[in-house]
């Protein structure tokens, strides 16, 4: 019922027992669209062009640590990096990972996002940079209070994100890291909550003092949703001032089968083109590469030739302009604690990818 990004890393990371935080951006698609690159490229690429981080376990981590990590994503030509968010809380964390003033969090990692970001420049790579998520979104999702409350603490902490690291060459886009799905916001007027009390006053404000593209990441159950209702949420989803909406393809945590994707993906396709008349941003397929027997934690990496799978149904529809996946760190990544599974994803990923762009 919750995507796969409620349980993931939490869970993971408790066990390393590492802590961290996360953060969170929205915006409005009657602004110009995002870049050629970043929005809608006019040959569209067919493999994975970004991907999601998680900062737990990486506060301390050198540059040289993320020059490696970056590095390997510049090898696979993903270029864009979204990290999910920048402040965190939850039973077990409760932290910011860059040099914020707020009080909502007690513990401050001061120097990840700014390390993060020069080697991403040197890298070559653009960052979205998520704002702030509180795990008890779960349990408010239409808690207009809740919301009001957290839309605040967003935009207090992407204003000192906008001071602080807004004029740097590698940000290049905001995200809003609460994740929406049409069986919690199963009304018109759910949506519309969430649209209005959330999601417009963190993109308007951003918007006030930056031009940057804001973007959230939808979900669905297959066993909860028809496709028919999931078309219907895109829509109104689509209503608000948002330049990306990306739409979690719930393989990996079990939300739908492969048999299923293609129609689900063409229904959320037709909601946010047809059903809706007037959203002017894009729409770009986020590709869970990771594997559990349950769909639940603990999650290792997918195979290959599941993935491929994945990637050939969701790059196929005309609209999906890029695909990013959740996420290369764990499922990966040489640094993954995953080391020989992770290997195995890439190696096999990555000979499939230099056979293609020959």
């Amino acid at each position: 019922m919750h995507s796969m990004k409620k349980y993931f890393l939490p869970f993971i990371l408790s066990s390393f027992l590492w802590l961290t935080a996360c953060n969170k951006a929205s915006s409005d698609n009657q602004l110009p669209t995002p870049k050629k690159e970043e929005g809608q490229p006019t040959s569209k690429e067919a493999f994975l062009t970004g991907t999601f981080l998680q900062l737990f376990g990486k506060d301390d981590w050198s540059p040289s640590q993320w020059e490696q990590y970056l590095a390997e994503l510049k090898e696979l030509r993903i270029h864009t990096l979204i990290v999910q968010y920048t402040a965190f809380k939850n039973a077990y964390n409760d932290i910011t990972w860059f040099d914020s003033a707020n009080t909502f969090t007690s513990q401050k990692s001061r120097l990840t996002l700014a390390r993060l970001l020069e080697a991403a420049q040197r890298q070559g790579i653009e960052v979205h940079i998520g704002l702030l998520f509180d795990n008890s979104y779960w349990q408010h999702q239409t808690d207009r209070a809740w919301l009001e409350l957290n839309a605040q603490r967003c935009i207090a902490l992407a204003k000192e994100l906008h001071t602080q690291f807004g004029n740097h060459p590698a940000f290049k886009g905001w995200y809003i890291p609460h994740e929406p799905e049409p069986y919690a916001y199963g009304s018109d007027e759910k949506i519309a909550l969430f649209r209005e009390v959330l999601v417009n006053p963190i993109a308007d404000s951003i918007h006030q003092w930056d031009r940057k593209p804001v973007s959230i990441a939808a979900f669905w159950n297959s066993s909860l949703t028809s496709a028919a209702q999931l078309q219907h949420f895109m829509a109104e989803l689509a209503k608000s001032h948002l330049q990306i909406i990306m739409l979690q393809d719930g393989v990996g945590a079990k939300h739908v089968t492969l048999d299923q994707l293609g129609a689900y993906y063409q229904s959320a396709q037709k909601g946010l083109f047809e059903e809706n008349k007037n959203y002017k941003g894009a729409f770009w397929t986020d590709l869970e590469t990771f594997y559990s027997p349950t769909g639940e934690y603990p999650f290792t990496p997918a195979s290959f030739d599941r993935v491929s799978q994945q990637l050939a149904i969701e790059t196929a529809l005309p609209k999906v302009s890029k695909a990013v996946s959740f996420q290369y760190y764990d499922d990966m990544s040489t640094l993954s604690p995953h080391k020989a599974q992770a290997q195995a994803l890439r190696e096999a990923y990555k000979k499939w990818l230099n056979q293609k762009i020959k």
